[in-house]
């Protein structure tokens, strides 16, 4: 557990659904307020088009990627993760007026890449998402969360992957009173364990490593280095989500053999992970190696002796 105006053509929600403070559509481009961003360039989506009461098609473009066959898989996963982020958020608040001091609580996270997706080396890539929403979750006549399901598609309709992810938005004196101690934004970079050796798990940059090694095989402390924009683009109260789903694939990489990438990946949060005390990561494998359709990596986060996370990589 992490975190309209209506317009001609545009099917309504009954007003008392609507919620106050509720943000303006954009018009012409995706706001990055819109996505929980402080940077422009972090943004993917392009546009939001609604088809139906829970039907919706929303272009993006993502940055041209690098070094494919050098941990490439694993960054154009973060991308895919992170572009249905932004799809949620944007959804959440533009179409259902979610406002925008409200805290959004991320439940379940799930994402498959096609293996027959192979972008044009450091060419971007446009992509087309078709979500459908169900599952909606409200307090009293007011929507208050959301399941989305998501194909993601090039405009010419070739599969690209999917998506789907559980959450909710509370008002901020509610994540006030469950955050308790932990509700301020943490500003100052917590205490930062040495990262694995970078190329281990298909990176260059050691701000890019969330694992620190241990003396036990298979367990590692969960690192987390504020310089690194793509995952900490503004502070946080509390670690997030991607950040853990990037520590699952980077346990993946350096417990299964060297020819598992992988494609399918499901996340469920059960506890907010805090910056002041040790998150430690632990992966298992269950299946024969050769065989690629049977082959897992269960991966599980722990903090004060309690499970936090849990994401099953195939």
């Amino acid at each position: 557990m992490l975190l309209i105006p209506s317009h001609s053509g545009r099917p309504e929600l009954p007003h008392s659904s609507r919620q106050p403070d509720a943000p303006e559509r954009a018009t012409s481009a995706v706001r990055k307020e819109f996505l929980h961003l402080s940077f422009d360039d972090s943004v993917f989506l392009t546009g939001c088009e609604r088809r139906g009461e829970l039907e919706f098609a929303l272009t993006a473009r993502w940055p041209g990627f690098t070094g494919a066959g050098d941990g490439g898989v694993q960054h154009e996963s973060l991308v895919v993760a992170q572009t249905i982020r932004q799809a949620g958020l944007l959804i959440a608040h533009t179409e259902f007026g979610a406002p925008l001091n409200h805290a959004v609580l991320l439940r379940t996270f799930d994402f498959l890449l096609e293996p027959s997706f192979q972008p044009p080396e450091g060419e971007p890539v446009d992509l087309v998402l078709h979500v459908s929403g169900t599952n909606q979750q409200r307090r009293g006549a007011r929507l208050t969360g959301l399941r989305l399901e998501m194909e993601l598609t090039t405009p010419e309709g070739a599969r690209i992957g999917s998506g789907a992810t559980d959450f909710e938005w509370i008002a901020p004196a509610v994540y006030r009173r469950l955050r308790g101690t932990h509700v301020d934004a943490v500003r100052d970079q917590p205490y930062l364990p040495e990262p694995v050796a970078p190329e281990r798990v298909g990176r260059h940059d050691p701000a890019e490593v969330a694992l620190s090694p241990t003396e036990q095989a298979r367990r590692w402390q969960l690192r987390c280095d504020f310089s690194n924009r793509l995952l900490y683009d503004h502070p946080v109260d509390h670690t997030p989500g991607l950040v853990l789903i990037e520590a699952a694939h980077q346990a993946a990489r350096l417990t299964a053999p060297a020819s598992f990438v992988p494609r399918t990946v499901t996340t469920a949060f059960d506890q907010y992970v805090e910056f002041d005390a040790p998150c430690w990561i632990e992966a298992e494998t269950f299946g024969d190696a050769a065989d690629g359709d049977g082959f897992r990596v269960v991966v599980r986060g722990y903090q004060d002796d309690r499970q936090v996370f849990r994401s099953t990589l195939g």
